[in-house]
C-alpha cells in the first residue's frame, strides 16, 4: 500500500507543469517577435483539441500500468468511416458516428480481455491490435480514402461559441468528467489502486481485470472521438491521419507527470502537456526546423520528462 500513498500524493496539483507552459507561451511570443494575440493561442488550443482528448484516453491506460499503441489508427479507422459513410451528406452521420464507436469500443475490449486474461504485455498486445485495425481500413478503403466530412459536423472543430471554440469546449468537458471521475468516485479510487498494485487491488475485493479492461475501452471511445474531431478539422478523409497521435499522447501524458509504471500521475499534468506539445511543434515549424528535429527535440523532452519523474519517485 506504500506506493499507493506515493501514487495519492505524486497526483497533486502540477504546479511546475503549468510554470513550464507559461515559459514555453513566453519563448513562443519572443519568436513570433510578438505577434501572438488570444485569438491565435486560442487557435492553437483548437488544433490540440483532438490530441487533448486521445492524451486523456492514453492517461487512464497508462494509470492502470498500461499503454496502448493503437490510438492512433482507432482515429485514422474513424476518419475512414466517417468520410466514406457520409460522403458530404449528414443524413448518415449518426450511423457513421455510432459504427465508429462500436468498432472502437471492441478494440479497445479485445485489448484489455488478451491483455488481462493472457499476462501478456500492452506494448505488444497494443503494437499488433494497431496493426489489426490499420490493415482493415486499407482492405475497407483498398488503400484509397474516399468521400468528404458533412458541413454540419464540421463546426465541431471550426464552430466558436462566443470567443472560446467550440473543440475547446469538448476537450475541456471530457477533461473535466474523468477528473473528477478519478478524483472523487470509487472507481477512480480503483484505477489508482490497480495501476499502483494489481495485487493489492485483488486483495481489496474487487476484479481489478474490469478495471484495466474499462480504461482501454474508456481510451479507445475517446479516440473515436478525437477522430471524429480530427476529420471535422480536416474535411476530407484520409489515409494514416491520426498514426501520429498515438506518440503524442504518450509524451503528452509523459511531460503530465504519468508513471509509465502505473497508479502516478493526473488528468491536471496531461492538460498543459497537450498544450506543451502542440506549441512546441508550431515553434518549431516557425523557425523552420526539419521533421527529424522535430523527433530529436520531441524525444529529448520525454526523456527529461521521465528522469525528473523517477527523480521525484525516489524523493516521495
Amino acid at each position: 500500500m506504500s506506493r499507493m500513498k506515493k501514487g495519492e500524493k505524486y497526483s497533486s496539483f502540477p504546479l511546475g507543469i503549468y510554470v513550464l507552459l507559461l515559459v514555453m507561451i513566453i519563448v513562443f511570443a519572443i519568436s513570433t517577435q510578438g505577434s501572438v494575440s488570444m485569438t491565435h493561442l486560442l487557435n492553437i488550443a483548437r488544433s490540440a483539441a483532438p490530441l487533448g482528448i486521445v492524451a486523456v484516453g492514453q492517461t487512464m491506460v497508462l494509470l492502470v500500468g498500461g499503454l496502448d499503441l493503437s490510438l492512433g489508427t482507432c482515429m485514422s479507422m474513424t476518419n475512414l468511416i466517417l468520410a466514406s459513410m457520409m460522403n458530404g451528406s449528414s443524413s448518415r452521420a449518426p450511423q457513421a458516428i455510432l459504427i465508429s464507436m462500436l468498432i472502437c469500443a471492441l478494440v479497445g475490449f479485445c485489448n484489455g480481455l488478451i491483455i488481462t486474461k493472457f499476462k501478456m504485455q500492452p506494448f505488444l498486445v497494443t503494437m499488433a491490435m494497431s496493426l489489426v485495425v490499420q490493415g482493415g481500413y486499407y482492405i475497407y478503403t483498398q488503400g484509397i480514402a474516399r468521400g468528404s466530412i458533412a458541413e454540419e459536423i464540421r463546426f465541431i472543430s471550426e464552430g466558436w461559441i462566443g470567443i472560446i471554440p467550440v473543440a475547446v469546449i469538448i476537450w475541456c468537458a471530457f477533461w473535466l468528467i474523468l477528473s473528477l471521475v478519478l478524483h472523487k468516485t470509487v472507481y477512480g479510487k480503483k484505477l489508482y489502486l490497480t495501476g499502483s498494485s494489481q495485487q493489492a487491488a485483488k486483495l481489496s475485493g474487487f476484479q481489478a481485470d474490469k478495471i484495466v479492461i474499462s480504461a482501454y475501452m474508456i481510451a479507445s471511445m475517446l479516440a473515436c472521438v478525437a477522430g471524429i474531431m480530427l476529420s471535422a478539422y480536416i474535411g476530407v478523409g484520409s489515409v494514416d491521419i491520426g498514426n501520429s497521435y498515438t506518440l503524442d499522447s504518450i509524451a503528452s501524458s509523459v511531460i503530465g507527470g504519468v508513471a509509465f509504471t502505473g497508479g502516478i500521475g493526473s488528468l491536471e499534468g496531461t492538460f498543459p502537456g497537450v498544450l506543451i506539445i502542440t506549441i512546441l511543434s508550431s515553434l518549431m515549424t516557425i523557425l523552420g526546423i526539419s521533421e527529424a528535429g522535430k523527433f530529436i527535440c520531441q524525444g529529448t523532452i520525454i526523456a527529461v520528462m521521465v528522469a525528473i519523474n523517477q527523480v521525484k519517485m525516489k524523493n516521495n
